[in-house]
């Protein structure tokens, strides 16, 4: 039994967490979304960077959702020039069993090419779930800006 709760004692549990508080958002981010990313998420987004969602410019943040390799490749393409050092881009994909389901390691080789790595998954909701992607802190300059 003292295994069992040893082997308990260190799992994470999550469940407290908030969407918004699961992807790393926070106050004063400048951060955009795109596409269907479920019900209530751009107006938590919103109320918790306490701001309008961001359009242009640089971004601490990008959450967009993509149903294909080449929506992701895009999104990338668009994104990446967008980031600041710190800056993290999710890319939310529907779960297995939906008829657009994308296999989120199938989108790492796409990161990789423009400078950027994977290190989280979440889920977003019963449909949805993420892999955030970030620039590698050997390559972040002063958390302005990088050459994508």
């Amino acid at each position: 039994m003292t295994e069992f709760r040893a082997a308990m004692a260190t799992e994470r549990d999550y469940s407290h967490r908030s969407t918004v508080q699961k992807l790393g958002v926070g106050a004063e981010q400048r951060v955009d979304i795109a596409g269907d990313v479920g019900p209530g998420l751009r107006r938590d987004v919103k109320e918790a960077i306490g701001r309008g969602l961001v359009k242009s410019g640089l971004l601490d943040g990008a959450i967009v959702l993509v149903e294909s390799e080449d929506e992701a490749k895009e999104a990338f393409v668009r994104y990446r020039p967008r980031l600041r050092d710190t800056g993290y881009l999710w890319m939310i994909t529907r779960k297995r069993g939906h008829e657009k389901y994308l296999n989120q390691m199938a989108l790492v080789p796409f990161g990789k090419r423009l400078g950027l790595i994977d290190n989280k998954t979440c889920s977003i909701d019963d449909d949805r779930s993420g892999i955030r992607f970030v620039i590698p802190r050997a390559l972040r300059g002063d958390g302005k800006k990088t050459a994508a």
